[in-house]
């Protein structure tokens, strides 16, 4: 009412509260930012479903016509085939289980030495320069040891642990007579006898108890010694004296009783003699740890996927 007079169309003033004025929009703001929320992430899931399955990028399954993935490059099963043929002259049904697994973990090494070569800025066109990049990023690897020369006190202390690498090659010559498998304690007493008793006469020996074929009529070195008469009967022969009848050794093939005629055991060089070879071996057994932990840390952070027939 203005002036006693009353105004119909004048606004109303509004006396609510603010709280109550926004009462009522805070329920739809809630929801758009909901609503924002959900459609971000389900861009961000697209996106990554996108990544992840877009050409170029890591698989989880090696295709058929590989053995291995390192990383996301293939070792194809045309080249492990002829690798397995080229070292072992085998087909893939006749090779055994550790030919298989050697062959691909040289197959591995071999693909990471060359990526490896490829980060130092080289390239990888064709087998030679392949084998080119495996030989300088072992020759890089080497060169440490090279370059780190030890002192006299770690060549000493290779040297005392590794003193029969430095000895002087041994030689025997041995007589092996052989008793029948089911040979009596009366009837190898009665050889053993016999076999002192004849002493350096070999035909005398021979109608005792036949010689086996084992040995050479000459003197061999313990190398060749130990290939032909095998680990067992070597380590009883290795401590005869010349003169002197091995106890018996009880075989597959027979009794055997070794008589040594000649045995010319290992000497260890000095140290100072043998410095500048103690020096190189200590050198090569560096190079070849630091070879297999450098092989050891480029596996670990490789990708490698192996085919499920091929683990």
């Amino acid at each position: 009412m203005v002036d006693g007079v009353t105004t119909l169309d004048a606004p109303v003033p509004d006396t609510a509260p603010a709280p109550e004025r926004w009462s009522l929009a805070r329920p739809s703001a809630r929801r758009s930012l909901i609503l924002c929320v959900i459609g971000a992430l389900i861009g961000l899931a697209v996106a990554g479903l996108g990544l992840f399955t877009a050409k170029g990028t890591r698989t989880f399954a090696v295709p058929a016509e590989d053995v291995a993935l390192v990383n996301q490059v293939p070792i194809l099963m045309s080249d492990y085939l002829g690798q397995l043929r080229a070292l072992y002259d085998v087909s893939l049904r006749e090779a055994t289980p550790a030919q298989k697994r050697k062959t691909l973990d040289d197959m591995i090494t071999e693909e990471l030495k060359v990526q490896r070569g490829v980060e130092l800025g080289m390239q990888s066109d064709t087998i030679e320069v392949r084998q080119a990049l495996v030989g300088a990023v072992e020759a890089q690897t080497a060169a440490d040891a090279v370059m780190a020369q030890p002192t006299e006190a770690e060549l000493s202390g290779y040297y005392d642990a590794n003193r029969a690498a430095f000895e002087s090659e041994g030689v025997m010559r041995l007589a092996d007579h052989v008793l029948h498998a089911d040979a009596t304690p009366r009837e190898i007493d009665a050889a053993v006898a016999a076999l002192r008793g004849a002493g350096r006469d070999p035909l005398a020996a021979d109608r005792i108890a036949p010689r086996s074929r084992l040995m050479g009529e000459g003197e061999e070195f313990y190398f060749a010694a130990r290939l032909h008469l095998g680990d067992r009967l070597f380590a009883v022969a290795r401590t005869l004296r010349p003169g002197e009848v091995s106890p018996p050794v009880r075989l597959p093939d027979g009794v055997h009783l070794m008589v040594m005629q000649e045995n010319v055991v290992p000497v260890a060089a000095p140290f100072a003699a043998a410095r500048d070879k103690v020096l190189a071996s200590y050198i090569d057994a560096q190079s070849k740890t630091l070879t297999a932990a450098n092989d050891r840390f480029l596996r670990k952070r490789a990708d490698i996927q192996i085919a499920d027939d091929y683990r």
